[in-house]
């Protein structure tokens, strides 16, 4: 098995990209010199024992701490989750780097090979999102039912408190405003002839009494009028 782990960390070494090893329970393995250098660390042997999610990320950009059991890298590595995505990880100094990345197994029981590629990051102001750039994202997702103001949060690379406060400045609330974008696509589903069940399951809606209640006091009418008017 030694000798496995040896001829392990000489192929991650000779490797140009960044590689990072996470061995037994989410511990540092290995860090190759790229992962090192993009990081900050002249020597990250320094690193080797200890937890991988706080070495990478133990913070947002916000400055906000991040649990290790919301960061899907250690979902991917220790649960079987979606193998790859976009994180931000943390330099020794503290500078925020934009990350595409990817686990795979490797040949040594409860090892995993993390590789991670820099990427051009998102503009934001003192490491928080933009009122402009969250809106647009709900503009985008609001049909998703799993859409919600904790996945807005997660997506930005930010905690929900950050999303309400950045909103909050410019007299918004995340969760109204995803309700907002849900209600006027349910009304141009309505009109267009769609059934009122389905309307409001299309447009982000999971539950067809919360759709009902949330239309008739934004619009003053149910839902199954504006359907039977639209014919």
């Amino acid at each position: 098995m030694a000798a496995v782990e040896e001829w392990m960390h000489a192929v991650v070494d000779a490797v140009p990209q960044p590689l990072w090893v996470i061995g037994p329970g989410g511990a540092v393995a290995h860090v190759n010199a790229a992962a090192g250098r993009l990081l900050g660390y002249a020597d990250a042997r320094g690193l080797v024992g200890g937890p991988s999610h706080e070495a990478l990320h133990a913070c947002r950009p916000d400055g906000s701490a991040y649990p290790a059991h919301e960061c899907p890298i250690v979902h991917a590595s220790a649960h079987g989750g979606d193998p790859h995505g976009f994180e931000v990880f943390v330099t020794s100094a503290g500078r925020p780097v934009d990350v595409a990345w990817r686990v795979a197994e490797l040949p040594l029981p409860e090892h995993r090979l993390l590789s991670f590629v820099p990427q051009a990051s998102v503009p934001t102001a003192g490491g928080m999102p933009s009122a402009s750039a969250l809106r647009a994202q709900v503009a985008a997702r609001h049909r998703d039912p799993e859409f919600g103001v904790d996945v807005l949060a997660r997506d930005a690379h930010v905690s929900v408190r950050t999303v309400q406060a950045v909103l909050g400045r410019a007299g918004e609330s995340p969760a109204a405003l995803i309700r907002e974008h849900r209600l006027a696509s349910a009304e141009v589903l309505l009109r267009d002839g769609m059934a009122v069940a389905a309307a409001g399951y299309a447009a982000g809606f999971r539950d067809p009494g919360t759709f009902a209640r949330a239309f008739r006091r934004r619009f003053g009418v149910a839902p199954g009028a504006v359907a039977r008017a639209a014919g």
